[in-house]
C-alpha cells in the first residue's frame, strides 16, 4: 500500500511575507489493545523522521480513560531539552491496517502527535520530496 500525503503549507511568521512552511501529517487514530476498544476520533499527527519515538497529547490517553501516570516513565531529549514522559502499549491505527506500538505521551505537547522512527517508521518507508512538496509513505509488512 502506497501513499503520497501532499504537505500541510503555513506562513512563516519569522521569514518574508511570501515564505512558508511545510509539514508531512497523516490522519490516525489510537486505541486501548483490548478487544473492541474504543479509538479516538482521527486526528493529524506530524511525521518526524527526527523523533525517535511516537509522541502523542496525554490527552488522548485521558479520553480513552486511562491515568498518564500508569505507564512507564521515561525521559526524553529533544530539540526543547529533557522532556517526561510515560510509555503506554496502544494500537495504532494506520493506512494498512493497525499495529501495536508503544508510544509516549506528555501533556503540553504543542501538536497532537509525532510520527517518530519506533512506532511508525518501522512499518512504513518514507520519502519526503520537497520538490514535489509531498511525502510518499509505503506500508512495510513484516513476519
Amino acid at each position: 500500500m502506497r501513499q503520497k500525503i501532499p504537505y500541510k503549507i503555513y506562513p512563516d511568521a519569522f521569514g518574508p511575507p511570501d515564505a512558508h512552511l511545510y509539514s508531512a501529517m497523516l490522519n490516525v487514530q489510537i486505541a486501548l489493545l483490548s478487544a473492541n476498544a474504543p479509538r479516538t476520533k482521527r486526528f493529524e499527527a506530524i511525521i518526524d523522521s527526527g523523533a525517535t519515538r511516537t509522541l502523542f497529547h496525554a490527552d488522548f490517553l485521558r479520553y480513552l480513560g486511562v491515568d498518564l501516570t500508569a505507564g512507564e516513565p521515561e525521559i526524553i531529549q529533544g530539540i526543547g531539552g529533557r522532556e517526561s514522559t510515560y510509555l503506554h502499549e496502544i494500537a495504532l491505527y494506520i493506512p494498512g491496517g493497525a499495529v501495536k506500538i508503544k508510544a509516549a505521551f506528555k501533556d503540553g505537547l504543542p501538536v497532537a502527535g509525532l510520527l517518530g522512527m519506533q512506532g511508525f517508521f518501522e512499518f512504513f518507508k518514507v520519502s519526503f520530496d520537497p520538490e514535489a512538496r509531498a511525502c510518499e509513505i509505503e506500508r512495510v509488512y513484516r513476519a
